[in-house]
């Protein structure tokens, strides 16, 4: 009887190592499938963030160009007032000179 326990035992001891191989592949598929998860979430999350970044760069470049028209718009202007000024200030000076009164 010695051998039909052996090959009893030998058989529980295969459907155990097939049983445990089993839990192991799907262990594996499992963590593999999280491992996927994971990395497709860290793969959309950096799309998002690289398109808000360009977003925000190209609202900051905006930002940029319209600060730097009213700089310039605010030059133009001073040159304009000091232009103008200059010009009162020499026409009332040759009125000055001619003696006519402003």
């Amino acid at each position: 009887m010695e051998n039909g326990e052996t090959g009893l035992q030998l058989r529980e001891l295969e459907t155990t190592i097939a049983a445990m191989r089993e839990s192991l592949e799907r262990a594996q598929a499992e963590t593999d499938e999280r491992v996927q998860a994971v990395h497709a979430s860290a793969a959309a999350e950096t799309a998002e963030l690289k398109a808000t970044i360009r977003a925000l760069r190209e609202e900051l470049e905006r930002a940029h160009a319209e600060r730097d028209a009213a700089v310039q718009d605010l030059e133009r202007r001073h040159r304009d007032e000091v232009r103008e000024l200059h010009e009162t200030v020499q026409a009332l000076r040759e009125r000055l000179e001619a003696g006519v009164s402003p």
